[in-house]
């Protein structure tokens, strides 16, 4: 039998780790024994967003309602692209509503822009997922309002909002928010 010699093993081991993602590697160690991503509160299962909190107890009480501190970030950011989200929950009727507005400001640059926003309780578990995936064209500006009901309103104490450009296109993190949606109907 012949000793392999150290050129021999060296190639090995430089063939084994162009052949295995370091990232992958990375990911699954980190995923053995941590909570549900990198955060225990429901973002660990959206990737790339750039995310703001809310604490619902900063929610000034309007009209039977609570208003929460506005969520305002930049999609892209290099440009002049902005996603604005206007958040109220109604905890007498148990709804949660959000008022989301997108600006693209750049006259040359046309994405798919991603914006999810999760109602989480003190232990972090989702109640309400909002998402939505839009392609925005260069100068548009686009709103619209949306409504979730949740028997669990009344437990939330954070908002969390993210956005990030959806480099994938359409349907980016579509897949993630079934997912999310189905944990939360269980």
């Amino acid at each position: 039998m012949v000793a392999p010699h150290k050129a021999s093993y060296d190639g090995f081991v430089t063939f084994s780790l162009r052949a295995s993602s370091i990232s992958t590697l990375v990911a699954t160690l980190l995923s053995l024994g941590a909570p549900q991503g990198a955060f225990a509160d429901g973002r660990g299962d959206w990737q790339g967003y750039a995310w703001q909190t809310i604490d619902v107890a900063d929610c000034q009480a309007v009209n039977a309602r609570l208003a929460c501190p506005p969520y305002h970030q930049k999609w892209d950011w290099k440009r002049n692209q902005w996603v604005d989200i206007a958040v109220a929950v109604d905890l007498t009727s148990g709804q949660l509503h959000l008022s989301q507005q997108l600006t693209d400001r750049d006259s040359y640059d046309d994405d798919y822009v991603c914006v999810t926003a999760l109602v989480v309780d003190a232990d972090g578990a989702d109640i309400v997922v909002h998402h939505q995936n839009w392609r925005m064209e260069h100068g548009e500006v686009t709103q619209k309002d949306f409504s979730y009901a949740s028997g669990r309103l009344a437990d939330a104490t954070r908002i969390h909002i993210g956005s990030k450009q959806c480099r994938e296109g359409a349907g980016q993190d579509d897949d993630v928010y079934a997912a999310v949606l189905a944990g939360i109907a269980h």
